[in-house]
C-alpha cells in the first residue's frame, strides 16, 4: 500500500479529478478521505449532521475520482471529535480534571453519542462502496480528560482510591517544583489503583470501538482501519495506556489495519524513531492487523526527512506500506530518469528546489502556483528533493 490522508478542501479547492490524477500518477493505491471531521460535519449530504459544504457531496466527488484511476478510498471519521455535537450537548464533552467538559471532543463513554456515530456510519455504508472505514480519535486524548461525574462513579464502583488517584494526578501534572512522572511510575510499579484505572479507560475505548466496528462489519465488506498514536507502539506503554488508553493489543482484534502515525518531526524524533514505532506496531498486532505506516508529510517535515522516513519504514519486516499524512500539504515531486515535473498542491506558491544526487546538486528558483505544475530535464536522476515558499522551506514527495 502507498496511502496518503486527504482533506475534503482537497476536492472542494482543485477538484477531484486533479487531486486523484496526480494520487494515481504519484503511484497512491489508497486515500483515506474525510468524511466526518473534527467540526463534525459530513462530507456527503445527510440528514443526520451538516454537510462540509452546502451544495456539494465531496465524498462522491471523490469516490468516483477515485475508482476511475483504480484507487481505493477510505471514509476517514475523526469518531470522539465532534464540535457540533458538543455544541448542542455540552454535557458530555469530554470532562478535564479541573476545567470541565471540552467544547470539541465527545465522551467515548457516552452511549448516546456511541449511538449517533453508529447512525452516522450505517447511513454512509448504506449510499456508498467505499472500500474501507478509517477510524480516528478512538482514544482520551489526555489522562486529564475523563473526569466527569459518570466517569468517577464508574472508577469508585471498580474500588478505585480516588482520593489515591487525585493526588498522583495533581503530582504529576500541578507540582508545585514542575510536572513530575508521579503517576507513571507508579503505573510502572504496579500500583493497584492506577492499573485499574488504564483498564477502565481501555475498556471504555474499546467498547466505543467495537460499537462503530459492529457497524462496518454488519453493513459492509470494508476494510477497518485505526488511525494509532505512536506511543502505544513503544516498550513501555504506561504513558499510552495511561492517557490514550488505546491498546494496540486489544484493538488488533477488531481491525484489518493499523495505521501508528509516526510523524517524526512533531516528537523530535528521526528515521530510526519511525523504524521503532513501525516495528512496535507489527510486534503488538502480532499478525492479526497489518500494518501501514503514516509519515510525517506536513509543515515541519521536508524532502529529507520524508524520503528518510519512508525507507526506515519500508525496510521493517511485517509492513505492508507507507501512508502521508496528508495530500495538500506538501509539494508532489514527479520524477522519470532526468524528467522532474513538480505539482504544487499547498495553498502558496513555490519558489525554489534543490535536487541532489550524491554529491551532485543543483537550485533553482522558480515561481510555481497553487494548482499548477512545472517541469525541468536536470543533469541527473534526484534521489532528494527539496522546496521553498516564501514562508521556508515546505515537504516534497518524491515519487
Amino acid at each position: 500500500m502507498f496511502g496518503v490522508w486527504m482533506w475534503p478542501e482537497s476536492v472542494r479547492l482543485r477538484g477531484a479529478d486533479a487531486v486523484f490524477g496526480d494520487c494515481r500518477r504519484a503511484g497512491i493505491t489508497d486515500v483515506f478521505f474525510l468524511t466526518k471531521g473534527l467540526a463534525g460535519t459530513t462530507a456527503f449530504p445527510s440528514p443526520l449532521a451538516p454537510p462540509t459544504e452546502e451544495g456539494r457531496d465531496l465524498l462522491r466527488e471523490a469516490l468516483d475520482a477515485a475508482h476511475e484511476r483504480e484507487i481505493r478510498l477510505h471514509a476517514w471519521f475523526t469518531s470522539a471529535s465532534d464540535a457540533r455535537y458538543c455544541s448542542a450537548h455540552p454535557e458530555v464533552g469530554l470532562c478535564h480534571f479541573t476545567k470541565g467538559p471540552s467544547e470539541k471532543i465527545v465522551s467515548i463513554a457516552d452511549a448516546d453519542y456511541t449511538r449517533y456515530m453508529q447512525s452516522v456510519l450505517a447511513e454512509m455504508l448504506c449510499r456508498y462502496d467505499v472500500d474501507g472505514v478509517h477510524l480516528d480519535y478512538i482514544r482520551y486524548n489526555h489522562l486529564l480528560y475523563g473526569w466527569n461525574e459518570a466517569d468517577r462513579r464508574r472508577y469508585r464502583d471498580a474500588g478505585i482510591d480516588l482520593a489515591h488517584i487525585e493526588d498522583l494526578l495533581r503530582k504529576t501534572f500541578y507540582g508545585g517544583d514542575g510536572p513530575t512522572k508521579a503517576i507513571f511510575d507508579a503505573y510502572r510499579a504496579g500500583d493497584a489503583d492506577v492499573i485499574r484505572l488504564a483498564e477502565l479507560r481501555a475498556d471504555a475505548v474499546m467498547r466505543f470501538a467495537s460499537s462503530l466496528a459492529q457497524v462496518v462489519r454488519q453493513e459492509s465488506g470494508a476494510v477497518l482501519s485505526m488511525a494509532l498514536m505512536p506511543e502505544g507502539a513503544y516498550t513501555d506503554s504506561a504513558f499510552a495506556d495511561l492517557h490514550y488508553g488505546q491498546r494496540y493489543e486489544r484493538l488488533a482484534d477488531l481491525a484489518d489495519l493499523f495505521l501508528p502515525m509516526a510523524y517524526s518531526q512533531a516528537y523530535h524524533k528521526d528515521a530510526r524513531w519511525t523504524a521503532e514505532v513501525a516495528r512496535g506496531t507489527v510486534k503488538k498486532a502480532a499478525g492479526r492487523a497489518k500494518v501501514v505506516t503514516g509519515l510525517h508529510a506536513y509543515e515541519g517535515g521536508t524532502g529529507l526527512t520524508l524520503e528518510a522516513d519512508r525507507r526506515a519504514a519500508e525496510a521493517v519486516p511485517g509492513t505492508d506500506g507507507v501512508c502521508l499524512f496528508r495530500e495538500g500539504a506538501f509539494v508532489w515531486a514527479f520524477c522519470d530518469g532526468r524528467k522532474l515535473t513538480l505539482a504544487d498542491a499547498l495553498p502558496k506558491p513555490v519558489t525554489s528546489i534543490t535536487v541532489r544526487r550524491g554529491e551532485a546538486s543543483l537550485t533553482r528558483s522558480i515561481a510555481l502556483e497553487p494548482g499548477g505544475s512545472w517541469t525541468v530535464d536536470l543533469p541527473f536522476a534526484p534521489d532528494t528533493v527539496r522546496a521553498w515558499t516564501a514562508d521556508g522551506e515546505v515537504c516534497a514527495a518524491l515519487v
